[in-house]
């Protein structure tokens, strides 16, 4: 089953609600690739590449697996798509790519939502929030800023302690 990247944490719902829900209710484990996958790109020798927009489904027999993916089109064509975008310093997005992937899935764990970021060293500027509802977009923008101004200052720290202990 196939449904576009940028779509699979607004069909998981806000901490995965109603992946759970479904999975509960017909019996079967539904399996979603990682969701930025296609930004690192690593593949080992002699291995193919997963589709990133391919989900899979296990369960017991052939119809509880076909109730879920009714159950996910159902999910799919009630929702609702609210698009945020947001400007930041290229330079802050190559930061939050390079170091804290991980703190930006848990937002969008947390949040329902998915970040489109441009590429690694893109210079653009422009990062799009993608929602089923307003408030969690909002949610996400905030959480994203709140990272930004912390990354920077972690970051900036170090070399300032480094250069205060050589004077």
């Amino acid at each position: 089953m196939k449904f576009e990247l940028s779509l699979h944490q607004l069909v998981c719902g806000r901490n995965r609600k109603n992946i759970k829900l479904i999975e509960s209710s017909t019996n079967t484990a539904i399996y979603f690739p990682p969701p930025f996958s296609q930004m690192y790109r690593y593949c080992p020798p002699n291995a193919k590449r997963r589709d990133p927009q391919e989900i899979f489904i296990t369960g017991e027999n052939h119809q509880r697996i076909e109730m879920a993916k009714i159950k996910l089109h159902e999910v799919f064509s009630r929702m609702r798509l609210v698009v945020k975008d947001v400007a930041l310093p290229s330079a802050k997005i190559d930061t939050i790519l390079l170091g804290r992937m991980d703190k930006v899935r848990k937002i969008l764990e947390t949040n329902g939502t998915f970040i489109m970021f441009p590429p690694l060293a893109s210079r653009q500027n422009t990062v799009r929030v993608q929602a089923t509802e307003n408030l969690h977009a909002e949610r996400t923008v905030r959480e994203l800023m709140a990272l930004v101004r912390n990354s920077v200052r972690t970051r900036a720290l170090p070399w300032a302690r480094d250069d205060v202990g050589k004077r």
